[in-house]
């Protein structure tokens, strides 16, 4: 008897009570903000022993596992980050598992309670026996997509893990069964690709670091974005197919979004706004090229839309930049991209006309505003433009025409694929009938692989 109370006060003592180091443990789900004004963001947090598996949505980390330290209702863990650690520091209370969020001089908070997400410690990348790849992602405003690479094709996951046919589908093509190595889906088992993945800072950009496996040195990419308030999720599939690949990835939020402190720009592709965002582009990029695990000789910058005015600018400045691959980036001004998509409705409403109609409107009004041609011709680095034929945002035809005529003595080429603007199938040419698309256009990323491999980045 009086060692049975002895031992009672020793955990209440050391513990602050043994019952509440048990209920630490288990499983939690909620979300976290660093800094404290920012964006929340998904978190799934498993504390088992002296570990804990952290699970993110959106572009960051995924299934990280880590130590972590369980002191009665007091629990801590860090996930790995550059210049510094993500530390989470917390207490439990009863259902809810809540605390401080920093990373250096950064300060945040979270917030969990009892629970799991299925969904959230799927996301990553897959890899069967016989090379096949998978990789699970979730943009806001949609389910969980599983997509196939290099084929493109996407489907819908349910809550419950069931799969669809189509990217908006949740069911109809089968199950995810998860087990501790990896997934099973359509009587394949995929292991999940041990990636190694970092949240880190760079001036005022918060950004996912993805490493391949192995030692390295690795070809990297700085993904560079579109228009608009974006962040890092949109490059989660790039950013998949790159590390299957072999190709380390810096992904970032814009300036003063998601994670990232800073003034937002704003949307339209001014002078200044270019400028501001081709300098963050220029600081990623030797960020990345001071890291032991990448290759200098092999870095480049990797961009959608927007970026085909900012690429440019960042690598006549930065020449760190060995190479760049601009998807469905304009080789225009500003005005003439501008005019076309207001002409062609953007993908949101039907075009005002024919193609070629649109052409001629756009090309007798002339060039206006921002213009890359001037620091495309100054560059000496391979270039790769990814164009969509229905590209109701990008004049393509132009875009054409002016690296034709820019081509001589530069690395320069292009292929228009059939998509739009997107590069994801609309069966309609327009964003409402996106939940119908059977996913990216099948030639997007066999395309891309061939030139990395023909340009002697991945090997």
């Amino acid at each position: 008897m009086r060692r049975s109370l002895v031992a009672a006060l020793v955990c209440t003592a050391a513990a602050v009570g043994c019952g509440d180091a048990r209920a630490a443990t288990g499983s939690w789900v909620g979300t976290f903000r660093l800094p404290a004004s920012a964006d929340a963001v998904d978190v799934s947090v498993q504390l088992h022993g002296a570990r804990a598996t952290v699970s993110m949505g959106y572009g960051h980390p995924a299934r990280t596992d880590v130590p972590a330290t369980v002191r009665g209702s007091h629990v801590r863990f860090a996930l790995p980050g550059l210049p510094a650690n993500v530390v989470f520091d917390g207490t439990s209370k009863g259902r809810v598992l809540a605390g401080k969020v920093s990373q250096g001089a950064l300060r945040g908070s979270f917030r969990l309670s009892r629970g799991t997400s299925k969904v959230l410690q799927l996301f990553g990348l897959y890899r069967s026996s016989a090379g096949a790849v998978v990789t699970v992602v979730r943009a806001h405003g949609f389910p969980a997509w599983l997509t196939e690479l290099p084929s493109g094709r996407t489907h819908g996951i349910g809550s419950s893990l069931t799969v669809g046919m189509l990217l908006g589908d949740t069911s109809g093509n089968g199950s995810i069964v998860p087990d501790a190595s990896g997934i099973s889906w359509q009587g394949v088992h995929y292991d999940r690709v041990a990636l190694r993945q970092r949240e880190v800072r760079i001036g005022a950009v918060a950004a996912t670091l993805t490493l391949p496996p192995g030692d390295g040195p690795f070809p990297a990419a700085v993904m560079v974005h579109g228009s608009g308030p974006a962040n890092r999720e949109e490059f989660q599939t790039f950013t998949a197919y790159l590390a299957s690949q072999g190709v380390a990835v810096l992904a970032g939020d814009k300036r003063g979004i998601g994670q990232s402190t800073g003034t937002y720009p704003g949307e339209g592709a001014t002078a200044s706004t270019i400028a501001v965002l081709a300098r963050d582009a220029e600081a990623e990029i030797r960020f990345v090229a001071a890291l032991p695990q990448v290759d200098r000789a092999r870095l480049g910058l990797f961009g959608d839309s927007q970026a085909g005015w900012i690429i440019p600018v960042a690598a006549e400045h930065e020449h760190a930049v060995r190479w760049a691959l601009p998807l469905v980036g304009p080789t225009v001004t500003a005005g003439e991209s501008d005019m076309w998509g207001a002409l062609a409705g953007k993908s949101q409403a039907p075009p005002s006309g024919t193609r070629a109609q649109m052409v001629a409107q756009v090309r007798a009004v002339g060039p206006n505003g921002v213009d890359p041609r001037p620091a495309l011709a100054k560059l000496d680095i391979p270039v790769f433009w990814v164009y969509g034929d229905d590209d109701r945002n990008v004049p393509t035809e132009l875009c054409v025409e002016s690296l034709q005529s820019l081509k001589a003595g530069h690395d320069f080429t292009w292929t228009v694929l059939p998509v739009t603007h997107a590069l994801l199938e609309l069966p309609t040419g327009l964003y409402s009938s996106l939940s119908q698309s059977r996913g990216f256009v099948p030639a997007l990323f066999p395309a891309i692989g061939e030139w990395l491999r023909g340009r002697n980045i991945v090997r």
